[in-house]
This record gives C-alpha cells, sequence and structure tokens, in this order.
C-alpha cells in the first residue's frame, strides 16, 4: 500500500515538474499574458504621455524570444490618413517592470547625419583626454542622439550642447599585463574626465582587449576584461568581469 502510495506521489511530483518545464518553454518563447498585458498598458501610457498632440492606435504586438521584449507596431491615423498609407513606427517594450526600450517615432525623427558627425567630434576628444590619463586606450566611441531641429546643422560638438538624452560612452583598451586593479583604476581615471569637464553620460563600457593582430586581419584581438559604470559611480576591481575564451 505504502509502496503504490509512493509511486502516486512520485508520479504527480513528475506531471507537476513536466507541466512547470513546459510553461517556462512556452513563457520563454510567447511570453505569459500578465506580462502581454503590463507591456500593452505601459505603451499606452507611454503615447498618451509623451504624443498627446498625436491620434495613435496600436496594432496587436507579438513577443520576440531573442530579445524578451513585445513588440508592437503603431499607426498614426487622422488627418492625414486620407493622403495615403499611414505611418507607421515600431515600439519595443520589455523588462520586469515593463519599459519602452524602442521608440520608433523618436526614431524616426533623428538627425542621423548630424548624430554622427558630433558623436566622431565627441568620441575624437575623449579619446584624446583619456589616453593623456590612461596610455593604453585604443578607441573611444560615442553614441548620443539629436532630434531633428533641435540643434543647427552647422553645430560643433561641446558637451555644454543641449541633449535630451545621456552619452553612452565605449572604451577600448589594450589589456597586455592589465589586472582588474588596472582595469578598475583606469574607470576611475574616465570617470574623472567626464565629471570635470562636464559631461552628461549616462554610463561607459570597457572593454580591455589583448590584441592579436600580426598581420592586419584583427585589429581588435579578443576581450579580456568587461567593466561598467555609470555616472557618478566607482568599479572596483571585484566589478571588473573577466573573460574567459
Amino acid at each position: 500500500m505504502k509502496t503504490r502510495k509512493k509511486k502516486k506521489g512520485m508520479y504527480i511530483a513528475l506531471l507537476v515538474l513536466l507541466a512547470l518545464l513546459v510553461g517556462s518553454l512556452y513563457n520563454s518563447l510567447n511570453g505569459n499574458p500578465l506580462s502581454k498585458w503590463l507591456a500593452g498598458r505601459e505603451l499606452q501610457h507611454f503615447l498618451a504621455e509623451r504624443y498627446p498632440e498625436k491620434r495613435l492606435r496600436i496594432e496587436k504586438g507579438f513577443y520576440n524570444f531573442k530579445f524578451k521584449n513585445y513588440e508592437y507596431r503603431v499607426r498614426e491615423i487622422g488627418a492625414d490618413a486620407d493622403k495615403g498609407e499611414p505611418a507607421e513606427y515600431e515600439f519595443s517594450v520589455g523588462g520586469w517592470i515593463p519599459k519602452v526600450r524602442v521608440d520608433g517615432i523618436r526614431t524616426a525623427s533623428l538627425d542621423t547625419a548630424l548624430m554622427e558627425r558630433l558623436s566622431g567630434e565627441a568620441a575624437a576628444e575623449l579619446q584624446a583626454a583619456f589616453a593623456r590619463r590612461v596610455p593604453a586606450v585604443r578607441e573611444v566611441t560615442v553614441q548620443l542622439e539629436v532630434v531633428k531641429g533641435q540643434l543647427a546643422e552647422n553645430a560643433a560638438w561641446t558637451p555644454s550642447l543641449k541633449l535630451d538624452e545621456p552619452l553612452y560612452i565605449h572604451v577600448m583598451t589594450d589589456a597586455a599585463g592589465a589586472s582588474k586593479q588596472q582595469v578598475a583604476e583606469a574607470a576611475g581615471e574616465f570617470g574623472a574626465v567626464l565629471d570635470a569637464g562636464g559631461y552628461d553620460y549616462g554610463h561607459v563600457t570597457i572593454n580591455a582587449n589583448v590584441m592579436v593582430d600580426k598581420g592586419g586581419k584583427d585589429k581588435y584581438g579578443y576581450v579580456k576584461y568587461v567593466a561598467r559604470f555609470d555616472k557618478g559611480g566607482k568599479v572596483s576591481a571585484k566589478d571588473v568581469e573577466e573573460v574567459t575564451k
């Protein structure tokens, strides 16, 4: 009798485990009703707050399992709809507490040519400033956003430019002979340069690469250490991740 009860208990436990595994797999591929509802509500609130002057309709969304986001097409409706196909924009919402990660209306309004030029000017300025403090610096890239009409087309880069989003900065250094402590110290130097210069940045990522280029085929080698800090943040050796090949 006890044996039968034990077998029955094991059978039930296996069924529960199987159901949990199937449910977990389904959620990872398709999301779940609650997160989908929360994502849709977040997008509605975002559109109403950010674009109150526009008449927008959210089309049926789908779950992008690769990026763990809900993807939506948002269609602009109203007077201009009679003149042809209404404008469509792509939005992406994700996270445990859903937030809009991709704003298609903003993306469509960006001045990409001006952004590219200003990003290059900012990167050159920072690379020179960083290299004076950390000779191992090899490359700096800067991402910034400029909406059309926000700045004059001939605007030159300066940290005092009024942008509505902070900078994202990526630094690549030569990892030859470097330790986690040295990468952390380099991060501190970068932060000091940025703060002293009055740069409005969101976060900085650092890749310390082993340069293995012998014949010009592999300019960047491979990553040995990775670190990141937000504005005002500090990096210690324990915050530096060592990447294993």
